[in-house]
């Protein structure tokens, strides 16, 4: 299955879903790629596109009917998911054994080196995420990998900050969660620093466009400097990173795979 067939199948569960009562929106980089325009020249970038694995955020009320679709559309429940009734049921995996596809539905919260809390925000935009929030779960990630880079470059590439917009970057959002949480500012700080680093090794695009994305990354990191922090924000930073700042995503995991 071609990339372009991989991206449509995903996109087809996510309408499958709102029609059956599961809202299912896409993750990571299929979702990064929905959301490009010049494709040609942005694929190069990315690299790998992902042609097995697709990754949806849902909300865990739905379960049953998510249960429902997916067995009646030829996949298996993967039986490693646990249903642990202290933490509640996070994820579910879902395997089409015919065509080697795994579908991971994460479920109100994507809870990795952060969390990040989707309850009430799957419908800012449809079938992804909304690009802030695309651009959070990517910021987020403690030990960012050079995809994860490669995503926030093509994200910021074609998109303005703003909130006018479902194509635009949401800023003020961004500023909510990253003043309020410490860890969470100091992790994307960190991130938007790797980034601007990693502008100078891409050829594939013109100066410009690295200029571009340069200063809305330099944007970012002067909104969340200058903007209001909370209470618990500054307890916290007296801290900083003599206490780890961040959940380790193995243990994420283990506790609620």
């Amino acid at each position: 299955m071609n990339p372009d067939e991989f991206l449509e199948l995903a996109e087809n569960l996510v309408d499958m879903g709102s029609e059956q009562g599961v809202t299912l929106r896409l993750l990571g980089s299929l979702a990064v790629i929905h959301h490009i325009q010049d494709r040609d020249k942005l694929l190069n970038l990315i690299d790998r596109v992902p042609t097995h694995d697709i990754d949806f955020m849902g909300y865990s009320k739905e379960q049953t009917q998510a249960d429902r679709m997916f067995i009646n559309l030829g996949y298996e429940v993967d039986p490693s998911v646990a249903y642990s009734l202290e933490y509640g049921i996070q994820r579910l995996i879902y395997h089409h054994r015919e065509n080697e596809i795994m579908a991971e539905i994460f479920l109100d919260q994507l809870r990795m080196s952060h969390t990040l809390d989707f309850r009430g925000r799957l419908e800012l935009d449809n079938p992804t995420i909304s690009l802030i929030d695309l651009l959070l779960s990517k910021l987020q990630i403690q030990e960012i990998t050079e995809k994860d880079i490669k995503d926030i470059i093509v994200l910021l590439s074609e998109h303005d900050l703003g909130s006018e917009s479902r194509e635009s970057v949401d800023l003020p959002h961004l500023l909510v969660v990253t003043s309020d949480d410490w860890g969470f500012y100091y992790t994307a700080k960190t991130n938007l620093d790797i980034v601007k680093q990693w502008l100078g090794k891409v050829d594939v695009l013109e100066s410009s466009m690295s200029q571009d994305i340069e200063t809305k990354l330099n944007e970012i990191e002067k909104s969340m400097e200058e903007a209001p922090k909370s209470l618990r924000w500054n307890l916290r930073s007296i801290i900083g990173t003599r206490m780890k700042w961040y959940e380790r995503v193995g243990d994420v995991h283990n506790i609620h795979a």
